[in-house]
């Protein structure tokens, strides 16, 4: 009998922090749709734009959701999620390897072309 009820609060704890995230998700997804402030830059081969918009605040940190659009046919190639005191504003490498976001760390940061997580990134709101 007590290994039942071990069983069941093991299964009660892992529900709730499955329910926690998925919330903490939502809250994020609604943070990112209404977006503003936003940054738009073209890469110099026309190829790529970037964009970054603010999704909150926090004291003098902003917080942020970086994308990368295929210029031409406006569609979202990857997506990213950064907080920066400075700005975050877009930038490209030289080589258009990576674009950069202004006073953020590695995950201010979008790899060209993206890797699955970013890609993944761009297709779930």
């Amino acid at each position: 009998m007590k290994r039942r009820a071990v069983k069941r609060f093991i299964f009660f704890i892992l529900l709730m922090l499955a329910v926690l995230s998925v919330l903490r998700y939502v809250c994020d997804a609604r943070a990112r749709a209404r977006a503003h402030d936003c940054i738009s830059v073209t890469s110099q081969s026309g190829i790529y734009r970037a964009q970054s918009c603010v999704t909150g605040m926090d004291g003098n940190v902003a917080f942020y959701v970086g994308k990368l659009y295929e210029a031409h046919s406006g569609k979202v190639l990857a997506r990213t999620d950064f907080d920066s005191m400075d700005g975050g504003d877009p930038e490209f490498m030289p080589d258009e390897s990576a674009i950069l976001f202004r006073g953020s760390g590695e995950s201010g940061e979008i790899h060209i072309p993206p890797d699955w997580r970013e890609r993944l990134k761009a297709r779930i709101p």
